[in-house]
């Protein structure tokens, strides 16, 4: 079990989030609706993580990555072409 699949107020995701519960899905999106009717951000929305840059990838690595990438789009694309209705 990862951390992620925990409760956001147990008491490791506190531990590891300095004492504070984990945001879920609907405080962030009652956050973004407190964002629209006044215009100001929620002073206790978390701020996205920084992602660094991975040294372990080397320009191998990323052309590797990026066909992957292309090929699982292209297979999402036949997917969904395959499963729309001909006219």
């Amino acid at each position: 079990m990862m951390i992620q699949d925990l409760p956001g107020d147990a008491r490791i995701v506190k531990h590891f989030n300095d004492g504070r519960p984990r945001w879920d899905d609907h405080a962030y999106l009652l956050s973004d609706v407190v964002h629209v009717l006044s215009g100001k951000e929620h002073p206790a929305r978390p701020n996205p993580r920084k992602q660094g840059i991975d040294v372990r990838e080397t320009p191998e690595r990323a052309r590797l990555r990026r066909q992957r990438i292309a090929a699982k789009r292209r297979r999402e694309k036949r997917a969904l072409t395959s499963t729309q209705p001909s006219d």
